[in-house]
């Protein structure tokens, strides 16, 4: 497996974390179920309840926003 690195990232201790395309390999061969399990083991990826789903509003991108 080659290790070619792809991106480095900041974790949220202040920590780096490197992606090579081995874990992108890793990565693609999760099943659903595998990345369900992950989302619930990380404290900073938790899915959204219903209610929170419900409060969400549609944003339109090309609609600027008025300075207050």
């Amino acid at each position: 497996m080659n290790n070619k690195v792809l991106g480095t990232f900041k974790k949220t201790d202040g920590s780096l974390f490197t992606v090579t395309d081995g874990h992108y390999k890793k990565m693609r061969e999760m099943t659903e179920e595998d990345i369900h399990e992950a989302a619930l083991s990380d404290p900073d990826a938790q899915p959204l309840t219903a209610e929170q789903l419900a409060k969400f509003e549609p944003v339109n991108p090309f609609v600027r926003m008025k300075k207050k």
